[in-house]
């Protein structure tokens, strides 16, 4: 079982190239712009290369494309190249999570090594406004290397598993259903001071908790919950 799931997670990863394609496009086009503005900064004979309060998204938050657009790829795509392989419902649904898993763990990493380098040298130099990073904004950092990790992971996953399991409804009537329902939510609780409540109280808990702990476990616990609902959608799902 093992081994079908970890070759069903490398099926995964071998056929998200435009994910990964699109990903570094991105990334790269920061990059030229962080070293066009040095250059000019050198040029001018300034000792700070920036413009006064200037911000940017932290270099490796543009790693959450990969997640967000594999979520597309994955069950839209790859299911069928799966299931013409020879491999199991049950085998796919092992082998995405598992593949969620290993990439919101490697985000995770990435996110946190170039938020303690590359940023912080960006920040002396081009953005002493700061940059925008979910580590600092969402408070994780505060927590600890280490405990930030598994903080962003535990919210990674949990995006990587609701976003799947929405794209994969999407040929189904619940699907729409869902839709419709999120619109709905946001739509209605979002204006009315006492819905609104309950929001702020859902985001506090999978993403401001003050206690990372309970952070983690909401986001684990809730991303396994809305995973599950995938051996629904594929029992049935046509190849």
């Amino acid at each position: 079982m093992k081994n079908k799931s970890l070759a069903v997670a490398k099926t995964n990863f071998r056929n998200i190239k435009i994910a990964y394609a699109l990903t570094v496009v991105i990334m790269v086009c920061m990059l030229v712009q962080d070293i066009g503005m040095l250059v000019i900064g050198r040029a001018n004979g300034s000792g700070y290369y920036g413009i006064e309060g200037n911000m940017n998204v932290s270099f490796g938050n543009y790693l959450f494309l990969l997640i967000i657009l594999s979520t597309f790829f994955i069950p839209l795509v790859n299911f069928r190249k799966v299931m013409n392989l020879g491999g199991k419902r049950a085998d796919f649904f092992n082998g995405c999570a598992l593949t969620y898993a290993i990439m919101a763990a490697s985000v995770s990493l990435a996110c946190v090594v170039l938020y303690l380098t590359y940023d912080r040298i960006m920040v002396s130099l081009l953005y002493n406004g700061g940059t925008l990073d979910v580590l600092y904004w969402f408070g994780w950092i505060n927590n600890g290397a280490v405990i930030a990790f598994f903080q962003m992971f535990a919210f990674l996953f949990l995006l990587a598993t609701f976003l799947h399991t929405l794209i994969a409804a999407q040929d189904k009537w619940y699907g729409w259903v869902a839709d419709v329902l999120i619109l709905a939510i946001i739509s209605v609780f979002t204006p009315i001071a006492a819905l609104r409540t309950s929001l702020v109280w859902f985001f506090n808990i999978i993403i401001f908790n003050s206690n990372a702990f309970v952070q983690i476990a909401a986001c684990l616990i809730l991303a396994v919950a809305i995973y599950s609902l995938n051996k629904l959608t594929f029992a049935r799902k046509a190849i």
